[in-house]
């Protein structure tokens, strides 16, 4: 392909150009700095005692991926499932870090649960890639201070923050899979107040379906996203008031006639902080969302509508935090209180009612947090968590997660630490009441589905120098009661409570560089396993996670040009309990060029599985073949004399 070689021989005459002069005091990588998602409070990310991962706006931006949940295939100790959150089945798009397994992580953006209260999977697409000013991954237990559904760790998304400067991004693109994308992201005062406005329109097209389920009546996957998402912030000395708005709407159609879902969001927030050394902030928010699922026969009849699913939900939430700063720590408290209610009427392709069931969730939870500063670091924290559920029957559960991490710094530049947490994973409504189709697979609810516990174990090292940052950690977790499928039969597999799995991993995160050369990479370990359950099941692995991850990230800027190339590996797993549906392997390249012109406008030429690899996502669709897109970047105000700034100083 002579344009493929023409972008390679772009990069190596790119990352081959002279370094820009040495720095007298040179600085570490944008990686060590604050992380706020270990306590809630910014620490340092290099003396953190408990394991977290880092990725940065250029980072994301960076990617040729389509979707944000594929451009966060380069974070360290994010599982991700390959699926692509555009062409994905809805309620298949769950959360795993570390190797937990699915539906023990959890998700915030902006500070708010991102999750989906009724079934805990994720929309992806509300979030482009250019929104995002930075993520933060804890790995490891976080259920003592975020509760139900953190066993494997938190993932903390930032959006564009509010801002009195104005200025802003324009961004288009076009190619391959993009069938039309664009996004604004601007800033600006409106009298005291400061605000962060993020368009985003989407429309991605590929043939979805892989080779071995192929028909005639098949035609190519189609993927929409509409969404609007305003922050605003006004700011007195000890005061401040946010507010958050998103609406967005989202659809697939999923390579056959009656396959696919459309999906609306409707998200309100607030939160009003105060203090200057002692610190109340009451953040509340309330969301509501639609959704028509449907499922095409493709068992007997394709192309015929086998069902079609209606899945409204409602779920609000309030909490508030307290932080106390005292000599060498602080202390911290919160109360957090959500409600969910979720209804799933379920109609056959005839018009008969199969379902009609509604459901309701309580949890409450009540969380303290001591922190310890100094050359020897600990945080010891507990949370109590009550959870009541009424679904086909009430059913109340409550737990008390521990938590202590620690941490000491042998050298200013070496830090060891240690971390041991239980955790609580109640069962989302969606568990409790919903059956589905996926291919010639039926997934049926449980109602009598008992909470997961856990307990887990993490130590590590951290390297920090300047210019570069090496971690090296292993976390191993144990989950009683375990949530998953069993299988029942070659076509059915049923939600429960099957006895206990286990993980051991280890991850290494490693990254040099600075804003002209980048350089980043890791890898994972996951040996994940059923120990506990029928004979069937012991020994068996945990759907989705892969045995083992990796990925390298390379980025140099030479004056106005840039280029980035990317891999990442997804290794062996399975779509379900006894691994029967093998999804292989998924080794992906991907590259961009970017030419930035003096005004702080950008042309990029990128290519998405770049030697065109063949792989499944799961049993039902195969992930992007090789996508060739342009991309054009207008910045203005603040954002274009950044864009400059940068390009001048690695020219």
């Amino acid at each position: 392909m002579p344009l493929i070689g023409a972008l390679l021989t772009a990069t190596l005459v790119a990352t081959a150009g002279p370094s820009p002069s040495p720095s007298p005091s040179p600085t570490p990588p944008a990686s060590i700095g604050n992380v706020t998602v270990v306590t809630g409070s910014p620490e340092s990310l290099h003396k953190a005692p408990q394991a977290t991962s880092v990725v940065s706006a250029s980072a994301l931006q960076a990617s040729t991926a389509t979707s944000l949940d594929a451009a966060l295939r380069t974070l360290p100790g994010f599982d991700r499932s390959r699926g692509d959150a555009p062409f994905t089945n809805y309620g298949q798009l769950r959360l795993s870090f570390e190797g937990a397994g699915q539906d023990r992580g959890a998700l915030f953006v902006d500070g708010i649960p991102a999750q989906d209260g009724f079934g805990g999977q994720v929309d992806w697409n509300l979030y482009a890639p250019l929104s995002i000013a930075r993520g933060e991954l804890l790995r490891g237990p976080g259920s003592a201070l975020y509760g139900s559904g953190a066993i494997g760790g938190v993932l903390s998304l930032t959006t564009t923050q509010p801002s009195l400067q104005d200025g802003g991004v324009v961004e288009g693109s076009y190619g391959g899979e993009d069938h039309g994308t664009a996004v604004m992201s601007s800033t600006q005062a409106f009298g005291s107040w400061a605000s962060a406005i993020t368009l985003s329109s989407t429309r991605l097209s590929f043939g979805v379906v892989p080779t071995n389920l192929e028909e005639s009546i098949d035609r190519p996957g189609v993927s929409t996203a509409d969404t609007a998402h305003v922050r605003l912030l006004h700011s007195d000395p000890g005061n401040s008031l946010a507010f958050d708005a998103i609406v967005g709407t989202d659809a697939q159609q999923d390579g056959q006639p009656n396959d696919g879902f459309s999906r609306s969001l409707d998200q309100l927030a607030a939160t009003w902080t105060t203090g200057t050394i002692q610190t109340f902030a009451l953040t509340a928010f309330a969301r509501e969302t639609k959704l028509t699922n449907l499922a095409d026969n493709t068992t007997t009849h394709p192309g015929a509508l086998l069902y079609t699913q209606y899945v409204p939900t409602s779920d609000a939430g309030v909490r508030a935090r307290w932080d106390d700063p005292v000599p060498g720590g602080a202390y911290s408290l919160i109360a957090e209180r959500h409600l969910v209610s979720g209804w799933n009427d379920q109609v056959s392709g005839a018009g008969v009612t199969q379902s009609n069931i509604a459901g309701t969730q309580g949890l409450d939870g009540f969380a303290l947090q001591r922190t310890f500063e100094g050359r020897f670091g600990a945080v010891l924290g507990a949370r109590y968590d009550a959870v009541h559920t009424d679904a086909l029957g009430p059913r109340d559960a409550n737990a008390i997660s521990p938590r202590l991490d620690t941490k000491y710094d042998l050298s200013p530049a070496t830090t060891m630490r240690a971390a041991y947490g239980t955790g609580l994973r109640a069962p989302f409504l969606n568990e409790l009441i919903r059956s589905y189709r996926i291919g010639t697979t039926l997934y049926e609810n449980n109602p009598d589905l008992a909470p997961e516990r856990s307990r887990s174990a993490q130590v590590g090292f951290d390297v920090a120098s300047p210019g570069s940052h090496l971690a090296v950690d292993y976390t191993g977790t144990i989950v009683h009661d375990a949530l998953g499928f069993s299988t029942i039969s070659p076509t059915v597999q049923m939600r429960s409570n099957f006895g206990e799995t286990a993980t051991n991993t280890f991850t290494g995160d490693y990254r040099r560089g600075g804003p002209c050369a980048d350089v980043r990479l890791f890898g994972a370990l996951n040996h994940d396993r059923v120990t506990q359950g029928t004979p069937i099941q012991i020994g068996k692995r945990l759907a989705y996670i892969p045995d083992e991850a990796a990925a390298v990230d390379v980025e140099r800027t030479t004056g106005p040009v840039t280029a980035a190339v990317e891999l990442s590996y997804s290794g062996p797993t399975f779509a379900d309990s006894l691994q029967q549906q093998p999804i292989g392997t998924a080794f992906l390249v991907g590259e961009r060029i970017t030419y930035q012109f003096k005004s702080g406008t950008s042309l990029a030429l990128g290519v998405d599985n770049l030697t065109d690899r063949y792989y499944l996502t799961s049993i039902d669709r195969a992930g992007p073949p090789s996508s060739v897109t342009l991309r054009l970047t207008v910045p203005w105000g603040a954002r274009a004399a950044e864009a400059v700034r940068t390009a001048a100083a690695c020219g």
